[in-house]
């Protein structure tokens, strides 16, 4: 059990660095689209359908998944 959990754990690891690097960042605006997408239709692609919103609450989640995780990856380990 204590494998399984360790490879879920790595799994959301790597999910939350890449739903980290694909936000955009106050700082970057919301002109240039983040990571060099430009504009799609006239407008930039982190305003599409709330795209911004969507990626910050699933960031959450993973993040809080990711916590949870290696709590548990931690009692396991201790007891065995």
């Amino acid at each position: 059990m204590g494998i399984v959990l360790q490879v879920i754990q790595v799994v959301a690891a790597l999910g939350l660095i890449v739903l980290t690097a694909v936000t955009t960042t106050k700082s970057e605006g919301s002109g240039g689209g983040g990571m060099g997408w430009g504009t799609i239709g006239g407008k930039s692609s982190s305003s599409i359908a709330g795209l911004e919103d969507q990626l910050g609450r699933i960031t959450t989640y993973v993040a809080a998944a990711f916590l949870v995780l290696s709590v548990l990856v931690a009692v396991v380990g201790a007891r065995s």
